[in-house]
């Protein structure tokens, strides 16, 4: 598995460079083919070979009616479907692998002018964290980014169908109904409060001050004082992943941000999705300072699920250097950095588990 991950992500960052001399036939059969591959990397890689895969053949075995009421209903639907296939729980992880690539793929396509390049961003990571370990999460992710698109094409309806549709796959993605409270513009004062979002952040962050206890004793609260429990126990710390003052990948979104932001009107004009883009990475953010006093699992996850936006962004920012060719060797660079980094992480998180 790891080096057909290795080989499909030097392969795929060759070819972006390439691409404009492409023809569009050659290219779209090229894009194609990754698909398949990506689709059969994610689907045949065995249990244990990354993080999670051993819950999901418990899952997928136990076929417990008890544990599969608290996940969501296209999991039952699936696990259900899929327990006298032969191929055991990788029926699953194809399942799902069908199911969010193509999202992710086709909607590359539709908004990028460089999608090889693109993709080349996306395997660098998120292709790995959702594809290969947070299935279920991967999904709803990849319907997000079609929420974003619809909602600067001013279908709203479209937005919130997408949304719902990734509720069905993962609860949290619930929280992608905050996209309605966004506007498509950034005026000064905006501007501002992104700027201080960050170092405010991490104040709180750093000081581990809870903001939950600041919250009026409505519905809800009792949740967070289940969550907050499980924190100060240490109950969350195998499964809540990196922190963020040691994971290298948020700080290079906080770089990407604020690089953003600066040259937010010269972005906006050569890629559309730019500002929705940043203030989705915002909320990302508001999670991972905000959430993690009283729950790391759920300010991680929702801060995972959110910076799914960062791709769009890194997409854009190949327009912030002349010639295109710089913009692209910078661009592979940090993917490149990007993909060791995860690797590395899977690494650190299989011998955590196999301690």
């Amino acid at each position: 598995m790891v080096i057909s991950l290795i080989l499909l992500f030097i392969t795929c960052m060759s070819l972006s460079f390439f691409e404009d001399q492409m023809k569009a036939n050659d290219k779209l059969l090229l894009y194609v083919v990754f698909g398949i591959a990506m689709i059969f990397i994610a689907g045949l890689r065995a249990v244990g070979s990354t993080p999670d895969t051993e819950s999901y053949q418990m899952y997928f075995e136990s076929n417990s009616e008890l544990a599969l009421l608290l996940h969501e209903p296209t999991f039952k639907f699936f696990i259900n479907a899929l327990q006298s296939s032969p191929l055991g729980v990788n029926a699953l992880f194809f399942v799902y692998a069908i199911i969010s690539i193509p999202i992710h793929l086709a909607l590359f396509w539709k908004v990028s002018k460089v999608p090889l390049l693109t993709l080349t961003i996306y395997i660098s990571y998120y292709y790995m964290m959702h594809e290969m370990v947070q299935i279920r999460a991967g999904v709803a992710a990849g319907l997000f980014l079609w929420a974003i698109y619809f909602y600067v094409k001013k279908k709203k309806l479209w937005t919130l169908t997408f949304i719902i549709l990734g509720t069905l796959f993962h609860f949290s993605a619930a929280a992608g109904l905050v996209i309605f409270l966004l506007r498509d513009k950034l005026p000064n004062w905006e501007r501002i409060v992104l700027y201080a979002l960050v170092p405010v952040g991490m104040l709180v962050y750093f000081s581990h001050f809870d903001i939950s206890m600041l919250l009026p004793d409505v519905f809800g609260l009792e949740r967070l004082m289940k969550y907050r429990e499980a924190n100060e126990m240490g109950a969350e710390d195998d499964l809540a992943g990196w922190m963020f003052e040691s994971h290298p990948l948020i700080w290079m979104n906080i770089v990407l941000y604020y690089a953003s932001i600066y040259y937010h009107d010269f972005l906006k004009e050569r890629f559309k999705y730019t500002t929705i883009a940043i203030k989705v990475q915002a909320v990302g953010f508001c999670f991972l300072f905000f959430v993690n006093s009283f729950s790391k699992v759920v300010g991680n996850r929702m801060n995972d699920y959110f910076s799914i936006a960062s791709i769009l962004l890194w997409t854009a920012s190949i327009y912030a250097f002349y010639p295109k060719l710089l913009s692209k060797l910078l661009s592979n660079a940090i993917s490149t950095i990007r993909f060791a980094a995860s690797m590395m992480a899977y690494a650190l998180a299989l011998l955590w588990m196999n301690k």
